[in-house]
């Protein structure tokens, strides 16, 4: 199969070429939102949802990337969408070279085969999102992190730093690389050890590379976020007595509010409802963890008006259930790799870094609020146990034929 990655890689790319000449970028939901806030540095040197009032609510990072675009080339999509398709290519280029390094070339290259074809990665090529780019900047952090190669130091600086931008994207990888920590666990007390201190500098350098943003906010906001201000609120919109785990909008009492007065004060009716709830949170949690891998739609959704001129209603429910289905099947497929890994691995298998980031950002959500784009930082680590499965296959195969002649 390594044989042919650049074959993939190229294929994936060539859809996605095909996908954002079909389908243009229209941002609605939180693509508009991200562009609104782009417009405003762009235009006003202020961000926030409004020109005259500074905010944190949302991570900067990728109305940032949209804004640093149009200084460049005007009020156009286009940047946007060459950075989405120079995302896309070196997210494959790192499925390669993080799956190499734990799971050799043939199976590496049989995930990025299944990247290249995955439709929701495709999608995201036409909307202005966070997504790609912290699926990116999270693999690049881990294939330093996981480098043998070279100076160990200069891999942890620039694993810290690469991961430093993401959480500029979000915030969630500030502690990712306490899911690293804990996979190391089962290695032994030495490789824990120096886990641990890699865990310390990579955090202590994911917060150095934020920290003019969390000055930035402490200044205008009144409080110090490290890079965002709606933790509170995600928290709120999962755990309140009428949360369906997903979003939803915010209670009528917090209007007039400051912004962070309204975080404290969602923060602690969310934690004072878990605590008096723990059962029911426990259910929520449970639910959560399903509803975050029960379909794949989101792509289809943001590009919904554009792919319903083109192809109409019943076009978008092919796209849905396609989308949804090859994402079913990955999450199966990475379920079996890790069976596969637990032959040789057993307990360890659990405590492998690419389950452990799958389990991190699974973790994370189940906790605050979930949904189909919630798993999708996840993505590369299903698709590299999924590639671990797919390789497994077509090496039983080989060997059924093999036996047969």
């Amino acid at each position: 199969m390594a044989r042919h990655l650049r074959t993939f890689i190229l294929l994936g790319m060539v859809l996605r070429i095909l996908w954002v000449v079909l389908i243009p970028m229209e941002p609605v939901s939180d693509s508009a939102a991200y562009d609104i806030q782009a417009k405003n540095i762009w235009q006003h040197g202020v961000y926030g949802f409004e020109p005259e009032k500074p905010s944190a609510y949302w991570a900067v990072g990728t109305s940032a990337i949209t804004t640093a675009t149009y200084w460049i080339l005007g009020d156009t999509y286009l940047g946007v969408i060459g950075l989405n398709l120079l995302a896309s290519l070196l997210l494959m280029v790192l499925v390669w070279r993080v799956g190499q390094q734990y799971f050799g070339d043939d199976a590496a290259a049989c995930a990025v085969l299944l990247v290249a074809l995955w439709p929701n990665l495709i999608f995201f090529t036409s909307i202005l999102s966070s997504e790609l780019y912290f699926m990116t900047l999270t693999l690049g952090g881990l294939f330093f992190w996981s480098r043998e190669a070279g100076n160990r130091w200069v891999n942890l600086l620039l694993c810290g730093v690469i991961w430093g931008l993401a959480c500029y994207v979000r915030p969630v990888i500030l502690l990712f690389p306490g899911a690293m920590l804990i996979a190391a666990l089962s290695q032994g007390g030495r490789a824990a050890a120096l886990a641990a201190v890699k865990t310390a500098v990579s955090i202590a350098l994911i917060l150095l590379i934020v920290s003019p943003w969390t000055a930035r906010n402490a200044e205008v906001i009144g409080k110090g976020y490290t890079v965002s201000s709606n933790f509170g609120p995600n928290l709120w919109m999962g755990n309140n007595p009428d949360t369906t785990g997903g979003y939803m909008p915010l209670p009528a009492e917090v209007k007039g509010m400051s912004e962070m007065e309204r975080e404290e004060y969602l923060n602690a009716e969310a934690k004072a409802y878990i605590k008096a709830e723990p059962g029911l949170f426990a259910k929520r949690v449970a639910k959560r963890l399903v509803d975050l891998h029960s379909r794949e739609t989101i792509g289809v959704v943001w590009n919904g008006d554009a792919i319903k001129r083109m192809v109409g209603d019943g076009g978008i429910f092919v796209l849905k259930a396609v989308s949804s289905l090859y994402w079913i099947a990955l999450v199966f497929m990475a379920i079996i790799g890790l069976l596969v890994l637990w032959k040789n691995l057993r307990f360890g298998a659990l405590f492998h870094p690419i389950f452990g980031g799958w389990a991190y950002f699974t973790a994370v959500h189940a906790i605050i609020v979930s949904g189909d784009r919630y798993h999708m930082p996840s993505a590369p680590f299903v698709a590299l146990l999924a590639g671990v499965t797919l390789w497994w296959v077509i090496q039983t195969f080989q060997r059924k034929q093999g036996a047969a002649a």
